[in-house]
Parts: C-alpha cells; structure tokens; sequence
C-alpha cells in the first residue's frame, strides 16, 4: 500500500502547477490531480492495515518488515515510472533485502507451528 501511495503521489506531484509563484511553491496544482487524492486514500488504508498487524505481532518484527518499502518503491519507480536505479543502490536493495528476510524467518517459522 506504501508503495502504490508513494508513486500515487509522485505522479500527483508531477501533474500540478501553479500560475503564481506561491502556488508554483507550494505545488497546489498537486491537490487538484485525481493521483494525489488516490495517493493519500492508499496512505489511509496502509495505517488501517498497519494497525491490524500490529494487534497480530511484535513491534520490532513488525517495524523491521516495513524496510521491504525500501525495495518495493524503487522498483516500481522503475517499472512505472522509468527512473534509473543505480549499481550502488541496487546493492543496497539487496542488503536490505536480505535482512529483511532475515527478520522475516523467524516469523515464519512461528507461524508453520500454529
């Protein structure tokens, strides 16, 4: 949801104006694009869900699971947007990659003994 609200936003962003300089500042071209609004609706429903996971399991495994933002927004960034993602931080999607896999396995094996 982070990340369908992240590029929601981005496109948002991106789509508004301003005639003035004011508006031009502070980007309220954005309010009006139909993107931001969809941007923030997914923001709502990720602190809904957020709120439901947390009932289910333990801060820090919870917490230390939301980095997989750090992989899933770039990549569709890259895929939807077509923006580049550099040698350096593609090895740093995989090292958070992997260490949110490392969090990760002990949840699961919890789980499989439910």
């Amino acid at each position: 949801m982070l990340s369908a609200a992240e590029i929601s936003l981005k496109i948002g962003a991106t789509t508004g104006g301003g005639e003035t300089a004011v508006a031009a500042l502070f980007n309220f071209g954005a309010i009006a694009s139909l993107s931001t609004w969809i941007g923030i609706f997914f923001y709502v429903l990720s602190f809904l869900i957020w709120l439901h996971v947390l009932r289910l399991m333990p801060l820090t495994e919870a917490y230390s699971l939301t980095n997989v933002v750090h992989i899933t927004v770039p990549a569709a960034a890259w895929f939807f947007l077509h923006e580049s993602i550099s040698i350096s931080r593609m090895i740093g999607i995989a090292f958070v990659l992997c260490g949110t896999l490392l969090v990760a396995a002990p949840s699961a094996k919890a789980e499989e003994k439910l």
